[in-house]
């Protein structure tokens, strides 16, 4: 799930708990440089093989990876790789850092972006 809204003039994304690194990727990256929109489009439009390298829009908090299968969202400083490195009993919360979606979703995502400024 997700929603545009509009905020003293700069569109904000808002998606669901699971999926708020694709928000995040949105509100600091797209907002600094839109031309991301059609960029991540082409690539959606042209997927890496299978087994290819990711594409990688790499952003200067949020970088994107598209693949043949998804589009991952990942925080370019994630602080812990190692869940292990943590106490027991603890966990490393990271759903506002990292988030999957499928290739059909994430560009339905984008085209309601431009649907919402064009309306």
């Amino acid at each position: 799930d997700f929603q545009f809204t509009s905020h003293q003039g700069n569109t904000v994304a808002k998606c669901s708990m699971e999926h708020e690194a694709f928000a995040n990727w949105f509100n600091i990256e797209v907002r600094s440089n839109p031309q991301l929109i059609s960029t991540a489009l082409f690539h959606l439009q042209n997927l890496p093989a299978p087994h290819a390298a990711d594409v990688v829009l790499t952003g200067a908090e949020y970088s994107l990876y598209i693949n043949a299968d998804e589009v991952m969202a990942k925080a370019n400083n994630l602080a812990i790789e190692n869940q292990n490195a943590l106490e027991d009993g603890f966990y490393y919360y990271d759903d506002e850092s990292i988030a999957f979606c499928g290739i059909e979703d994430f560009a339905h995502f984008l085209h309601s972006y431009l649907d919402f400024i064009r309306a």
